[in-house]
């Protein structure tokens, strides 16, 4: 898994887009990396709805609910600690998230903090977002789906099975792109720059170890 500052260069995600999502020419990357579902992975009782209505920062999605409540899923969690991740950068909670999978036998959702999926009622409210539905946008592009998260908390994103049959969400690749914006117009973050005295600081540490080398090869 890679952490970077800015959009990696995975080449499929250049064009990354949803159907109702803008994306920007230019995003502060927080996260890449992949999530895969194995077998030996825990399971529910039901999962997530798709509505086709992928969550947005006006927030365009409500909950869509739980189905198939009787049938064993399994699921793949992620915990994301935002605050660590945009480290070096002055906070921004407008979060983007790229999924790229061209399977429609898994669905991501979002959550703040916790996924507790043998509550239904936590499991609502701790529901940030969703892309709606599975797959790729018209075939060829990831999806895409936007929250928003206060600074002081995690993104526990979720990767979910959605099939009744045994397993078919098991070993299929969901890549991950997390961007962090500083408001709702796709501004990118802004960098944290150190104060004047915090530089005065480094440079006399700077001018001191350059004089004791001075010294030892006298």
């Amino acid at each position: 898994m890679q952490v970077a500052a800015k959009r990696s260069g995975w080449p499929r995600w250049a064009a990354a887009a949803s159907v109702l999502l803008a994306v920007s020419a230019q995003a502060t990357t927080i996260y890449t990396g992949t999530m895969t579902i194995a077998s030996t992975d825990p399971t529910q009782l039901g999962r997530l709805s798709r509505n086709a209505i992928p969550q947005t920062w006006g927030g365009a999605e409500a909950y869509p609910g739980l189905t198939a409540t009787t049938t064993s899923f399994h699921y793949r969690t992620l915990d994301l600690d935002l605050d660590a991740l945009e480290a070096g950068f002055v906070y921004g909670k407008y979060l983007q998230i790229i999924i790229d999978s061209s399977t429609t036998n898994t669905f991501l959702g979002a959550f703040l903090n916790t996924y507790t999926p043998t509550s239904s009622a936590t499991v609502q409210s701790t529901w940030l977002g969703d892309p709606g539905s599975s797959g790729l946008s018209f075939g060829t592009d990831p999806l895409a789906f936007q929250v928003v998260v206060n600074s002081g908390n995690h993104l526990i994103l979720v990767l979910n099975e959605t099939s009744a049959t045994a397993n078919a969400g098991v070993g299929l690749p969901a890549n991950i792109i997390v961007e962090a914006y500083s408001d709702d117009t796709f501004t990118d973050l802004v960098a944290i720059v150190p104060e004047p005295a915090s530089w005065a600081l480094m440079g006399c540490g700077m001018a001191a170890i350059g004089l004791l080398r001075r010294r030892r090869q006298d």
